[in-house]
């Protein structure tokens, strides 16, 4: 296998699974909504959805790199050295570690603060991909194609929007879910719940727009 090869091959594993954890939470998530469902039911459903953002959060990460990786070998991202390459996978991995560890700690002062720092970098980030795939359509900048430069464009988009419902379902990430328990009270589920179904069509669009971008890359037009 070559290196373009496995790169590619990652990057579609990441697509896949972005799309495969996000449909069994959707639908988890609906059986708890209805009304014949049990306490327990609504946990694990609420345990389900908040491990499947994680996961799809922590994926999108390594979109960048990948993106920056597999352009730049197929000539439609301008690289301009191997050292501005080596500072693009830097700067992936150490997003990668910080989206990581926002997931991975408990409840307290400092896991809040990097998880709410991550959220901003996530839309900052996101932002920068917006005005990359703009200056690409205008003919500047480091992109080559439209293609791409619609594809990076989604890649912003599906970013601000990953960045936006993470910081307004941290009451979720932040809950405490005990492994054979359920929420403290049924308000509580209520309450989360209710706090995933407003920002559910943002989850939707995410989706939609990473069908769209895979798609993209696999009928892509030279």
């Amino acid at each position: 296998m070559t290196a373009y090869s496995a790169f590619h091959f990652l990057h579609v594993l990441v697509f896949a699974v972005i799309v495969g954890v996000e449909l069994p939470a959707s639908y988890a998530l609906r059986l708890a909504r209805s009304p014949a469902s049990s306490e327990s039911a609504r946990a694990l459903a609420l345990r389900v959805k908040r491990c499947a953002d994680a996961t799809s959060a922590v994926m999108l990460v390594l979109l960048l790199p990948l993106g920056v990786q597999i352009g730049g070998q197929l000539g439609v991202y301008a690289i301009t050295s191997n050292v501005s390459l080596y500072i693009t996978w830097a700067v992936g991995l150490a997003w990668l570690a910080i989206a990581v560890i926002s997931e991975a700690l408990g409840d307290s002062r400092w896991a809040r603060r990097i998880y709410k720092s991550e959220c901003a970098l996530r839309i900052i980030i996101g932002l920068g991909n917006v005005y990359d795939a703009v200056a690409g359509f205008m003919g500047d900048g480091m992109i080559q194609t439209h293609w791409l430069a619609a594809k990076v464009l989604l890649l912003g988009l599906i970013l601000v929007v990953s960045g936006w419902i993470r910081w307004q379902t941290q009451a979720v990430r932040f809950s405490s879910f005990d492994a054979d328990a359920a929420p403290a009270t049924a308000d509580e589920s209520e309450r989360l719940i209710a706090i995933i179904r407003r920002a559910q069509w943002g989850s939707h669009s995410i989706l939609a727009m990473v069908l769209i971008a895979a798609y993209m890359g696999v009928a892509k037009s030279w």
